[in-house]
């Protein structure tokens, strides 16, 4: 098992990319905020979902400022004018001494933004995680999953470089859906030849250890 913690900690930009609705802004809410508790260095949160207004970092200001997080997100995040934009100060996250983690936008089409900064990111101790999420329908075979995957890649000009499972149904989720997702997920990472970084879970486990989360997304319905 991978010590999430310490293996990311050297990372300077840590990317967080995957299908629509995986799970990315909940997993780089939560890596951001456990990164800060567990080692101390503060990761500047970089909303770059340019595709989805309804799912993003952004919801979550109040709580990152709790957190001693900072952010960076959409000039018009959170207004009732949310259009495609990408603020300057994402450039800035790539000075000396800053580390940043960045929630991207779904599929290719959400990745394209990366294309901007990919020589920039490559010149960082860097991560790009991959989120999966067995219950997607389009993402529901390690061989679908591991197809959007080289997308993504392709369009972003940057390599995957690890997976992490974020396999759910929301509120629906019981310990079987999770269990029920490991052998998709290490399949996914031995097709795309990258490590499997663990297991995200809402749900406590005795049997092993997860990355536990809380749910970051806004409510809908």
């Amino acid at each position: 098992m991978i010590d999430l913690m310490a293996y990311l900690s050297p990372k300077k930009t840590i990317v967080v990319c995957g299908h629509y609705g995986a799970g990315k802004t909940n997993i780089s809410v939560n890596l951001s905020v456990e990164l800060k508790k567990q080692t101390g260095f503060v990761y500047t949160l970089v909303d770059l979902d340019t595709v989805n207004p309804y799912f993003r970092s952004a919801d979550n200001i109040a709580d990152l400022r709790g957190h001693g997080i900072d952010f960076i997100v959409p000039q018009f995040a959170n207004s009732n004018l949310d259009v495609p934009s990408i603020p300057s100060a994402v450039y800035s996250i790539f000075t000396a001494g800053r580390r940043a983690v960045l929630d991207v936008g779904g599929d290719d089409t959400g990745a394209k933004v990366l294309g901007m900064f990919a020589d920039l990111i490559k010149q960082q101790n860097h991560e790009m995680i991959y989120v999966v999420n067995k219950y997607r329908n389009q993402t529901k075979t390690p061989e679908s999953a591991a197809e959007l995957a080289v997308s993504i890649e392709e369009s972003s000009k940057l390599k995957i470089t690890s997976v992490m499972n974020n396999s759910n149904i929301g509120n629906l989720t019981t310990k079987n859906e999770i269990l029920n997702s490991m052998d998709y997920a290490k399949e996914v990472s031995d097709l795309l030849s990258v490590p499997l970084l663990g297991t995200s879970s809402m749900i406590d486990f005795d049997q092993f250890e997860t990355f536990r989360i809380k749910n970051c997304t806004r409510q809908l319905f």
